[in-house]
């Protein structure tokens, strides 16, 4: 049995009027399907519930990964373990449950340049989004800057508002890699000291936290108050392999006959 489209008409405008707003274009098809496998009442009703909450799921998710900042193609399912074996897999696997984000801690990354930092941060962000956390991505340079602008602004008081501050993960790349002044020092840890046991924040860096302070403009007592805002609820990630990019670079260069 052929359900007529002209017949579904008001269906979909009640439908439409109720909030749904993926049902109505496929109507049609749900019910030819409810009809073919001899659906009860209840069991069609899920199938309209369920398809409904998944196109919304799917939008929600590719809204948020587009504002996120996340760069695309870093999933947890595409690293390759197998050569970064310096990775514990299982630790990974259970920061992705964001069990972290939920109680509101945080995660450090600390390694040398190529060896999956931002692979393993930006694939967490993903699943945060899938697992309806908010998320931001910046670079260290690009918050810095933010910061400064922000900062020397006439409404300094919205500083709580806006994104790095309010995002439930903010993923913060690369901080290690420029020489902060003592006030770019200050203004992150301003960032660290809002966000403290409000939303997670993940951090990667080439330096280790012996180095920080040296990093922080050599104020030790502003890298002494930082870490310990940082690290009271962490996940400390330390890895120490090759370089995926250097061994893309060995790939492309012609073996010797």
């Amino acid at each position: 049995m052929t359900v007529a489209r002209t017949d579904l008409d008001h269906t979909r405008s009640l439908l439409a009027d109720t909030g749904f707003e993926f049902v109505p274009e496929i109507i049609p098809e749900l019910i030819e399907r409810g009809i073919r496998e001899d659906m009860s009442h209840r069991d069609f009703l899920e199938v309209v519930l369920t398809r409904e909450h998944e196109a919304r799921e799917e939008r929600r998710i590719r809204t948020n990964l587009k504002l996120s900042g996340l760069a695309s193609g870093k999933t947890l399912e595409e690293f390759d373990y197998t050569f970064q074996r310096g990775v514990d897999k299982r630790r990974i696997e259970m920061l992705s449950t964001c069990e972290f984000a939920r109680n509101r801690e945080n995660i450090l990354f600390l390694g040398p340049p190529g060896v999956g930092k931002t692979h393993l941060a930006t694939g967490i962000g993903v699943r945060a989004i899938q697992n309806g956390f908010s998320v931001s991505y910046m670079t260290a340079d690009e918050l810095i800057d933010r910061l400064r602008r922000d900062s020397s602004g006439s409404h300094r008081s919205r500083n709580q508002r806006r994104k790095y501050m309010r995002s439930s993960v903010l993923i913060i790349d690369e901080l290690g890699f420029q020489a902060m002044t003592r006030e770019d020092a200050h203004l992150l840890f301003k960032v660290i000291s809002y966000r403290y046991e409000k939303g997670s924040t993940i951090i990667t860096s080439n330096k280790s936290i012996r180095e920080w302070p040296d990093m922080l403009a050599g104020d030790e007592v502003l890298a002494t108050a930082l870490l310990d805002r940082l690290l009271h609820h962490c996940n400390v990630v330390n890895i120490d392999g090759r370089s995926f990019r250097l061994r893309q670079i060995e790939e492309r260069i012609p073996k010797a006959e």
